[in-house]
């Protein structure tokens, strides 16, 4: 329904979810002016007609990039940023059209099987993780 436009899943077991109208441009206002929140004129969820909300395992296979992440977060150390790295890079790539959609995952997946994994980094190593998926993805488009 896009409704939920994230959640945030505790240890605990306990999640987090903001809700709004299927329209991004609020979760993508406060992207930009976090942590103040600007009133906006932007449509509102109308909560008497919301009755349910379904979910549906993701397809892996179809939505690749979410499954990388999935990948990174539980690898945990340095896998995470170099997969945002990556995937900024890539995604450049694609939108000054030196790369189709379709190489953005594999950009990613080769960064991450190449990069030199440090399970418990420091500052200066996540930068330095960072840096090098920055040069290895543009170096492949």
């Amino acid at each position: 329904q896009s409704i939920i436009h994230s959640m945030v899943a505790f240890h605990d077991g306990s999640v987090k979810a903001q809700l709004g109208a299927p329209d991004m441009r609020v979760p993508i206002q406060l992207a930009l002016t976090y942590p103040r929140r600007l009133a906006s004129d932007f449509p509102r969820l109308a909560w008497s007609s919301l009755k349910q909300l379904t979910f549906e395992e993701p397809d892996m296979q179809k939505f690749r990039c979410l499954g990388l992440a999935f990948e990174a977060v539980k690898a945990g150390g340095t896998a995470p940023a170099v997969l945002n790295a990556a995937n900024e890079i890539a995604v450049a790539g694609f939108l000054d059209r030196r790369i189709s959609f379709e190489q953005i995952p594999a950009l990613i997946e080769q960064a991450l099987d190449a990069h030199h994994f440090v399970a418990k980094p420091d500052v200066e190593a996540l930068v330095a993780a960072d840096l090098w998926a920055r040069a290895f993805v543009d170096r492949h488009i």
